[in-house]
């Protein structure tokens, strides 16, 4: 990586013999950053497969070059990291994404993020969005362009992600990618909270590579041309003659003589070689370049090997016909060390680039005079020692001593030193420069001074670039929740039909938004149509389910009458609203409670939707949360009791009352059933004493009536009966002992009340009953019966005669009363 200001990457078109066999492939691993919290790659999340191929890695894994940058640049706190081919194993630290072949001979001396046209990326569209919709573009890095930026908006705007190449190898081979996030982008598939994104055909990797030439062994003194190439070049034998593959150098003086018309070559002006000591320089005429001297310098392919350093001599570097070549090599970029400077001075140093053709042999000085002038755009110079640039004609960096002039598309540049390296760029392919002293003539002081060229490089760029930013992923986020703790149960209760039950569900719902930022959080019921496993009470139909709109309704399953409704608010407040009755099934119990068949025949769905518009739900099966508590009939006594009073004096008539308004009694919810009637005795001794056995009266149950017996002979003597409207009949067969012997009149009951009992049994419409019940033990009134006399008919005399003074006089009184015992017999 070189460090620069501006990034300068061409395309090369070779010519004739020349094969470049330079190239980068992709066919490395993705780098895929998953905006998921924590991180996902094959160890953390071995599954699922989706989380498994991501490359997540540590924000402070970051290579120190690139995280000082993106601190410098003001990026932020980076929300996650990825490093290609990165499982999270222990001892795993990524593999390269792409790989770089170089020229044979050559090196790669640059690899850097451009556009597809191979050009640094400037205000390039990701096509990618924020989550706001603010459109991201790319900019390769003004000072290294290993880095890619994605920025919201604009050159200026935040930095959303972030991209670098940590180059491989030694020479270099290859390269890893490293990708940093700090916004989420924004992602399309709604529905898949793991989908992701790429840059496909945004980013392209280009490798530059610098073809450096060598003038070792170059025949020495004044020669016509000297053709140079690098090391070891790969050479091809065609029609007898090899030439060589690699692009050559051929250098002359910037005027030299036309040799090919016969002249001597030292009346135009020469090439010169130097070693000093050190590594052999270029110069022209008196060997160093003076003012208005230079040299120009060719790129060709298919040189004569023979005639090409270190196989050309002197002799033969004399002779144009020797310049002997098959095609012209273009470029955009090249570079020169300037050397053996004249001591406490400064240079002037003019460069011209020229297309020209193919004009090899005697044709090639006739050349120069046609040659096409190519704009020479951008200029700089480095420090040869430190490799940093040190002056930038884009105004990007600035050394107060150095000025670049570009005028005409040709380049002047003052206060060059020894020891400075000077890079030019073109703006379209040239295969020929001329290098000159640009110092007037008549210069005077110090910055005019003579110097020698060193080393000549060609900077050029991969002819097949590649495509890499289909291989920089950046996966989805999406927001996460799940059930927890205990649901909430929702119970109405029939008795008080009007009042809902309401609970809420939130808190049975755990979620996150997750990196995406908040969205909403909304709630919906689901059912599952059909059966509830209810009973409308009152008209027996089975309650069917159904969703209407948003709401959950119970209906008949014939007249599809409303019986319940279960709704939801926004809040996650749920609501169970009963409207009907429902069969209970425990009729001993009018407050049981009665359910769905199934939990999961109403669900509660909570979804959390993103930033981005991805969603995540959640469902709870609540059909059993939903509680019918039973309504059972209601009945109480009432009111002041009714007598049943019997009286021997007439015993054959019965007492008769009503016992129904002593019952205050409702069916509930549950609609009308039956309202019934029936006695109960406390069976054994009454209390009452038959009057004509003298045995005491015994009680008992026969079927529905209470009967009073005998105690041994089992003779009747009254019974108590009740009718279905709740009239109670008390009938004397026979007749009671009664305490009061004086008064012919006295009542006599039962000894306690509840001996006898008169109960009430309501029952609602799912057979579910109540009762109340009475004691009319004591509300039993035997009154009795005495016996009867009175006088009647003509009562006889009695006459006695003084006559018959020893007669008495008797008559019977007996027909003069008329008298009865009564119902009690006679003693």
């Amino acid at each position: 990586m070189t460090a620069i200001a501006q990034v300068n990457v061409m395309t090369i078109e070779q010519n004739s013999l020349l094969t470049n066999a330079m190239s980068v492939v992709a066919s490395g691993a993705n780098v895929s950053l998953d905006e998921t919290a924590g991180l996902q790659n094959a160890n953390a999340t071995s599954t699922p497969a989706g989380d498994a191929d991501d490359n997540d890695i540590l924000v402070a894994s970051l290579p120190s070059t690139f995280s000082a940058r993106l601190t410098a640049l003001s990026a932020g706190t980076a929300t996650g990291a990825a490093l290609s081919g990165y499982t999270g194993a222990v001892g795993n630290t990524g593999s390269n994404a792409f790989t770089v072949t170089a020229d044979p001979g050559a090196s790669i001396t640059n690899i850097s993020f451009v556009d597809s046209a191979g050009a640094p990326l400037n205000n390039v569209d990701s096509g990618l969005d924020t989550l706001n919709g603010t459109r991201i573009f790319l900019y390769t890095d003004a000072l290294n362009d290993n880095i890619v930026l994605g920025r919201a908006g604009g050159a200026t705007g935040a930095i959303v992600f972030a991209a670098y190449i940590e180059e491989t190898g030694s020479p270099v081979s290859g390269g890893k990618i490293w990708t940093v996030e700090y916004q989420p982008l924004k992602h399309p598939g709604m529905t898949n909270p793991d989908d992701s994104l790429n840059l496909l055909n945004k980013v392209f990797v280009g490798a530059s590579q610098d073809l450096e030439f060598s003038l070792a062994n170059a025949p020495s003194g004044q020669n016509l041309f000297l053709m140079f190439t690098k090391a070891n070049p790969a050479t091809v034998t065609v029609d007898g003659v090899v030439r060589i593959t690699d692009p050559v150098i051929i250098a002359t003086g910037k005027d030299p003589a036309n040799q090919s018309t016969g002249v001597s070559i030292t009346t135009g002006d020469t090439i010169n070689t130097s070693q000093a000591g050190g590594p052999t320089t270029f110069g022209t005429n008196s060997q160093m370049i003076t003012e208005q001297e230079g040299i120009r310098y060719s790129f060709v392919t298919g040189a004569r090997q023979d005639m090409t350093i270190p196989n050309l001599d002197q002799n033969e570097a004399d002779v144009e016909s020797n310049i002997d070549f098959t095609g012209v090599f273009n470029a955009r970029m090249a570079n020169f060390d300037v050397v053996q400077l004249q001591s406490g001075k400064t240079a002037v140093v003019k460069i011209s680039a020229f297309s020209t053709a193919v004009e090899s042999g005697a044709a090639f000085i006739d050349g120069y005079a046609v040659d096409t002038s190519i704009a020479i755009t951008n200029v700089r110079v480095f420090n040869i020692s430190t490799g940093q640039v040190i002056e930038n004609s884009n105004g990007s960096v600035n050394d107060p001593a150095i000025t670049i002039t570009l005028t005409g598309g040709v380049a002047t540049i003052t206060g060059i030193k020894a020891g400075y390296q000077i890079e030019y760029t073109t703006t379209s392919d040239h295969n020929r420069v001329l290098i000159e002293n640009g110092a007037a003539l008549d210069a005077k002081g110090t910055a005019h001074a003579d110097f020698d060229i060193g080393g000549f490089t060609l900077v050029q760029a991969s002819i097949s670039k590649t495509e890499i930013g289909s291989k920089m992923i950046f996966e989805d986020d999406g927001p996460s929740i799940s059930t927890t703790g205990t649901e909430p149960t929702l119970t109405v209760d029939e008795t008080t039909l009007a009042t809902n039950a309401t609970q809420s569900f939130a808190a049975n719902f755990s979620s996150a938004f997750g990196v995406d930022g908040a969205g909403t959080l909304t709630y919906a019921l689901g059912v599952v149509a059909g059966a509830s496993g209810l009973t409308d009470t009152a008209t027996g139909e089975a309650v069917n389910l159904s969703l209407n709109g948003t709401v959950v309704e119970g209906r008949t399953a014939t007249t599809n009458l409303l019986v319940f409704t279960v709704t939801v608010a926004a809040n996650g407040d749920v609501t169970l609203d009963q409207i009907r009755a429902v069969v209970h099934p425990v009729t001993t119990n009018p407050d049981d409670s009665k359910s769905l068949t199934a939990d999961n025949l109403v669900t509660l769905t909570a979804t959390k939707t993103d930033g981005d518009g991805d969603s995540a739900q959640a469902t709870l099966n609540i059909g059993q949360n939903l509680v019918f508590k039973d309504d059972g009939p209601s009945i109480n006594t009432t009111g002041t009791e009714p007598t049943l009073t019997v009286d021997e004096t007439t015993l054959a008539t019965n007492a008769t009352q009503s016992f129904a308004a002593n019952f205050s009694s409702a069916f509930g919810a549950d609609g009308a059933g039956t309202l019934t009637y029936a006695l109960g005795v406390v069976a054994g001794a009454s209390g009452l004493t038959d009057t004509a056995t003298n045995e005491a009266v015994n009680l008992s149950l026969n079927g529905t009536v209470v009967e009073g017996r005998t105690a041994t002979t089992n003779l009747l003597v009254f019974t108590v009966s009740v009718a279905a409207n709740g009239d109670v009949t008390l009938d004397q067969i026979r007749a009671v002992v009664h305490p009061v012997t004086t008064n012919p009149d006295d009542s006599k009951s039962l000894t306690a009340d509840n001996l006898v009992t008169l109960i009430a049994t309501k029952t609602d419409g799912d057979g579910d009953s109540a009762q109340a019940t009475l004691n009319i033990g004591q509300n039993l009134v035997f009154k009795d019966d005495g016996p009867s006399i009175n006088t009647t008919g003509t009562e006889p005399v009695l006459t006695v005669d003084e006559t018959l003074l020893g007669t008495d006089a008797t008559q019977n009184y007996a027909a003069n009363f008329s008298s009865a015992f009564g119902a009690a017999p006679a003693h």
